[in-house]
């Protein structure tokens, strides 16, 4: 009888610093918190919030971020004064429950009086979106109030691959939230809110490459399956989804920057042209360059220099730049390039150019936002 031979992905071994997996995102968060007295961690539902909630809320648009874990510092590393009010954690690579986003809701809620409301950011997910519906549904129900914006900002992900299903998110979601969760700091209203964040979404791209796969700590010892010699994944998603093409030999840093720009910045391109840069105007924009978990500062401050350098021979201008491990897939090693299009100075939407920068500049108080 004829048997069919599968062709074997090679493995290595990698080693994860954790006791028993089903208690790493608690220790990790548990760990945070017991060092910054900002926040504060409610074990049972894995809610990370700010120490000052409690009045925050009384007379403020609360902000939550929810994901599954892996991905840290995003999204517990982001939340305190200026920032985010609260953030969910599932576990590694698994969307929160909805129950314990509907909690996360709860505890945005004033004790006494109404509420301004609360906006719930998450990447784009199946999972994530079907259980914030749920939650949403119960808080609904409840009389909370609450707007939910599921971000999608991955180019690999074209119009026709994407279908009615959209772009999985990858980092694009912190860039707004710096923006949003700053608006709702100085007493914004849920509406304004909401409607910047959806402007900076829409103003979005991101597009990442990996050197490897993604390793998950089921154990201390993990195989990880590992590219072909020489080889990089351009366009691999966050939890190991399947990129636009492998790339061998490996591409100068050079070559490699302008392949990833030209995806975010290509506005002829009918199935990636997702952000409006203007062929005849002035663009401005703000660079987010991502390590995938352990991809260095040096290594992401060369890139960071080549994209600039790469964006500005398109007429794109970078008034600001942040880079670090922002949105990490565990200790892939890889990296990313988030670039918002900023608002023209004529152009007229939720929030001026000024004050965009303002409130990007606007400092915050967390764990592990790069001021």
């Amino acid at each position: 009888m004829a048997t069919e031979t599968q062709t074997k992905q090679p493995t290595k071994e990698t080693f994860h610093f954790i006791n028993d997996p089903a208690d790493a995102i608690n220790e990790a968060a548990i760990g945070l918190t017991e060092h910054n007295h900002n926040i504060s961690y409610a074990t049972a539902h894995k809610i990370v919030y700010r120490s000052d909630l409690d009045t925050f809320r009384n007379d403020h648009v609360t902000t939550i971020g929810f994901a599954g874990g892996g991905h840290e510092p995003m999204f517990s590393g982001f939340v305190g004064p200026a920032f985010l009010s609260c953030s969910v954690s599932g576990n590694i690579f698994a969307s929160p429950t909805a129950a314990q986003i509907f909690e996360a809701i709860k505890l945005c809620q004033p004790t006494n009086g109404p509420s301004k409301g609360t906006l719930i950011v998450c990447g784009n997910y199946t999972g994530d979106i079907l259980n914030a519906g749920l939650a949403i549904t119960r808080a609904t129900a409840a009389g909370y109030k609450v707007r939910f914006i599921p971000v999608g900002d991955d180019v690999a992900v074209g119009r026709k691959k994407g279908g009615k299903v959209g772009r999985r998110g990858l980092s694009g979601h912190v860039v707004g939230l710096k923006i949003a969760c700053a608006l709702a700091d100085q007493g914004e209203s849920l509406e304004r809110v909401g409607d910047v964040m959806e402007f900076i979404a829409a103003n979005s791209g991101t597009i990442a490459v990996a050197f490897d796969r993604v390793a998950l700590p089921n154990n201390i010892i993990t195989e990880i399956q590992t590219l072909p010699p020489a080889t990089i994944e351009l366009g691999l998603g966050c939890h190991g989804e399947p990129g636009l093409r492998q790339i061998s030999p490996v591409p100068s840093p050079e070559a490699l920057t302008k392949e990833m720009i030209n995806l975010l910045t290509d506005t002829t391109d009918a199935d990636r042209a997702f952000i409006p840069f203007s062929n005849e105007e002035k663009n401005e924009a703000i660079l987010l360059v991502n390590s995938s978990g352990s991809t260095s500062d040096e290594v992401l401050a060369r890139f960071a220099e080549l994209a600039i350098a790469e964006l500005e021979t398109q007429g794109i201008t970078v008034k600001r730049m942040t880079l670090g491990p922002m949105v990490t897939s565990l200790k892939q090693s890889g990296f990313g390039f988030t670039v918002w299009r900023l608002p023209r100075e004529d152009e007229k939407g939720p929030m001026s150019r000024d004050e965009t920068l303002r409130f990007w500049d606007r400092k915050v108080q967390t764990a592990a936002w790069r001021q």
